[in-house]
């Protein structure tokens, strides 16, 4: 078959290089494509895409197209190619497809140097390529039918031969002069077309990025002034809530003070059970009921202290202060442990009497005055003490290591501040906690008031923590929100 004017024009040595920036954008553009990889315009427009979806940032823009500035290669099935199938690929994409059509792989690094050296000097042109690939052990093996090649690729081996081969191109290249001079005016056209195409589709990408990034930035700055609406909001919220708290604070202290001078001065005999309080302690025996928890409970959980009132040799002289609705009490007649429970709220009192549990309506401090000097063997008080000022509680310390014996033993179980939903919120439901003690801080205490072995013992867990894993950041999280609920000191008295 012979080859059409312009045909011979495209196998010849003689083909018009393309201006090298020209060059450079098609290569990138080819490689892309060829390597299977998102074209440069079908990524921006990707973009645009998920940043629509994303936040509704972008503002609606017409859809871009991918520019493809060589068409796609698709390998065929039967192994049959026309040479015009591969000769309308350029420079580096032309090597690629050639290797998958006539070897059926993608070029080795060398070989694609090579070839690609060979072209743009002008040393070999596309059928040299092709016959090369063609005619290799490798081609030859692969068996792919190129229809077309071998007469070019025949001619183009003539050229080789000294002096006639000269002679033979030369009178070729005269006989093809006219249709050289079509092809490349033809060229120069193609190629303006082409930098015009590439001009549009950058202009049009430019547009959209600034149209995109103008939006992005008027987004995000109306949401950083919500943000920052929001905070100051915040602040000014909370600011007015810790001054509501301090308030409270600063009212009920004056209220406690005046209550413990009240009671330092009052008679040591426990008042009256029909006094005018009644009303109000049958308001917190109810309280306590629906707050306190399940009293079965509560009685599972103070199990864990008989160890220490039976390591202590302990069986009676115990006083329980603020013994509520008696599940200590209960469980320490269970165990056959003789105790008395003192409590200052009648209608609690009234129902730990109606359990035969022996209970007598007192004030802690004036209770506890009334004793002589190392007269008990132990004193326990669970979620007591945080209903007292400091200087209540100091005196109160002070009348139960003056009443302990030596090796007596003393209990206190209190709500456990580092837990901050206990800390933060949980206190604060019951009106007449004071404030929290801090574990440690509680433990330096009993030392410094004359009780030795003392030791922290956090109780209560919280289970099913979501923070799972190792990190500094879960295990933080597990401390701070998952910790038990509750801690208890736990010292004897000095021997």
């Amino acid at each position: 078959m012979l080859l059409s004017q312009d045909q011979m024009t495209e196998v010849t040595d003689h083909e018009i290089n393309v201006d090298q920036l020209m060059a450079e954008i098609r290569q990138a553009v080819a490689k892309r494509e060829a390597e299977g990889r998102m074209s440069l315009a079908g990524a921006s427009v990707e973009l645009h895409r998920m940043l629509s979806k994303a936040g509704e940032f972008a503002p609606p823009l017409q859809e871009l197209s991918p520019l493809a500035l060589q068409p796609e290669f698709e390998p065929h099935k039967n192994d049959h190619y026309h040479v015009n199938d591969l000769l309308k690929y350029h420079d580096h994409n032309f090597i690629w497809n050639a290797y998958r059509a006539i070897l059926k792989r993608e070029p080795d690094e060398a070989g694609l140097r090579e070839f690609r050296e060979e072209l743009r000097s002008g040393r070999l042109n596309k059928i040299d390529v092709l016959g090369r690939l063609r005619n290799s052990p490798e081609g030859r093996n692969k068996g792919v039918n190129i229809e077309g090649l071998a007469r070019p690729a025949a001619i183009r081996r003539l050229y080789r031969v000294p002096v006639l081969g000269y002679l033979l191109e030369m009178f070729s290249a005269i006989a093809r002069l006219p249709g050289s001079l079509r092809s490349q005016r033809q060229f120069e056209t193609h190629a303006l077309a082409q930098q015009q195409l590439l001009a549009d589709r950058i202009n049009q990408l430019s547009r959209v990025t600034l149209e995109v990034s103008d939006s992005l930035s008027r987004e995000l700055s109306e949401l950083s002034q919500e943000q920052k609406d929001f905070a100051r909001l915040q602040h000014e919220q909370v600011a007015a809530l810790f001054r509501e708290q301090r308030e409270i604070l600063e009212l009920l202290k004056t209220i406690q003070r005046s209550a413990v001078q009240l009671s330092a001065d009052s008679e040591k005999t426990p008042p009256p059970v029909d006094s005018p309080s009644g009303e109000l302690d049958e308001f917190f025996a109810a309280f306590t009921d629906q707050f306190r928890g399940d009293p079965a409970d509560i009685k599972a959980g103070l199990r864990s202290y008989l160890p220490d009132l039976q390591s202590a040799g302990i069986t009676d002289g115990i006083v329980d202060i603020g013994s509520g609705r008696g599940e200590w009490l209960e469980l320490l007649k269970e165990e056959k442990l003789d105790a008395r429970g003192v409590e200052i709220n009648a209608a609690l009192s009234r129902e730990s009497r109606a359990k035969g549990l022996d209970v007598v309506d007192a004030d802690a401090l004036a209770y506890l005055r009334g004793l002589p000097d190392q007269s008990l063997n132990a004193v326990t008080a669970f979620h007591f003490i945080e209903h007292l000022p400091f200087e209540a509680f100091m005196a109160l310390l002070d009348e139960i290591a003056r009443t302990l014996k030596p090796g007596g033993l003393v209990i206190f179980e209190t709500p456990n501040p580092k837990n901050l939903v206990v800390g933060a919120c949980n206190f604060y439901s019951d009106p007449t906690h004071f404030k929290p003690f801090f574990p440690e801080t509680l433990h330096f205490i009993l030392g410094k008031r004359g009780f030795i072995d003392v030791r922290l013992q956090y109780v209560n867990p919280v289970g099913e923590s979501p923070f799972e894993g190792n990190s500094k950041s879960s295990e933080a999280l597990r401390s701070w929100f998952f910790c038990p609920r509750d801690f208890a000191v736990i010292g004897r008295r000095e021997i």
